[in-house]
């Protein structure tokens, strides 16, 4: 999952408090196979495009994996993320729906609390809100 965080200042140390807001996801495809499979295969290289209708300035950008492997009981998942510094241009003007971390899963959130190994799962819910759209 990919969140974006609109900040004054994309260099501060300051992270408290920020409203975050989906811009993609990537679980279980159709045929079974995992996204961490297809990052796997692309040499941890994702392709994504920001929307083009945000306002302009200074984000931070959060990339986010999902380990399942003990997500069958509490705690459940274990979330591994990295944040990027991005300065957008444009002219965008999109006001999108936020959440804040923590606080935007909890641990019997579909996605979060999942059972992996049986019975074989056929799909996966990607916990948190939808990806926003322009």
């Amino acid at each position: 999952m990919v969140y974006l965080a609109q900040v004054d200042d994309a260099l501060s140390t300051k992270v408290t408090g920020l409203k975050w807001f989906k811009i993609y996801e990537d679980g279980m495809d159709s045929n079974g196979e995992w996204a961490v499979t297809r990052l796997y295969n692309n040499k941890g290289l994702v392709d994504f495009t920001l929307p083009s209708c945000i306002k302009p300035g200074q984000y931070l950008l959060r990339a986010e994996l999902i380990a399942l492997h003990g997500a069958a009981s509490y705690p459940g998942a274990q979330l591994y993320m990295e944040c990027a510094q991005l300065n957008v241009s444009g002219g965008g003007n999109a006001n999108p729906s936020t959440v804040s971390f923590p606080g935007a899963y909890k641990g019997s959130d579909p996605g979060i609390k999942f059972q992996l190994y049986w019975p074989k799962p056929t799909s996966y819910k990607i916990p948190g809100p939808p990806v926003f759209k322009c």
